[in-house]
């Protein structure tokens, strides 16, 4: 039976059983299903497993600016992660401090997920999947960077959606020129249009 609280056990039992890598906690997709705007991001970071949600930390504030910009609101759509726990690594510095910090989660443990994310777009059953970044850009289309295909409408045959492929909103952290921002902000407004048609 596939159901919400269905993935939610099945994402705890896989995080409990995972030994290959370090791995720091787990979250679930958070808004209302079924829902006709789904967006998929990489993995949860240090605040999300915190709140338990995803998109909360400071890519999440700014993901929330540009989504309030284009006339949707957080409630009214769904945002779930390509995997659902957080990768994480280790360093031991020379006064011996260890800090722990995000890693991009490896193509086998996005391989775990799969049936789960599969089992959600299903359950979610949106008109529009919007892929934030690279890591669900390749598990979701057959692309390989997000440069040459961003802000453009695909089809997914396997799943049959639409697909939105855009940067992650932590890009414009990396990318401060305005060429890369002044790029961010046109794929919002495409979206906008986009939605308009489905």
């Amino acid at each position: 039976m596939n159901t919400i609280e269905n993935l939610r056990l099945r994402i705890k039992e896989i995080t409990e059983n995972y030994k290959d890598e370090e791995i720091g906690g787990w979250i679930t997709g958070d808004g209302p299903i079924p829902c006709d705007i789904l967006f998929v991001g990489e993995a949860p970071g240090k605040t999300e497993v915190e709140q338990g949600r995803p998109f909360v930390g400071m890519a999440g504030e700014t993901f929330e600016n540009y989504l309030n910009s284009i006339g949707q609101s957080r409630d009214k759509i769904r945002i779930t992660n390509t995997c659902s726990f957080r990768p994480i690594k280790t360093k031991e510095g020379k006064t011996g401090r260890v800090t722990i910090s995000n890693r991009t989660p490896k193509v086998s443990e996005i391989k775990l997920f799969k049936e789960i994310l599969d089992d959600e777009i299903e359950l979610v059953n949106p008109k529009l999947i919007i892929t934030l970044g690279n890591i669900p850009l390749k598990r979701l289309t057959n692309f390989k960077s997000i440069g040459e295909c961003h802000g453009q409408l695909y089809f997914n045959q396997e799943l049959q959606r639409h697909v939105f492929p855009m940067y992650h909103p932590s890009a414009l952290t990396y990318n401060r020129n305005d060429e890369f921002k002044s790029m961010y902000n046109k794929d919002w407004l495409k979206l906008k249009e986009t939605l308009k048609t489905l």
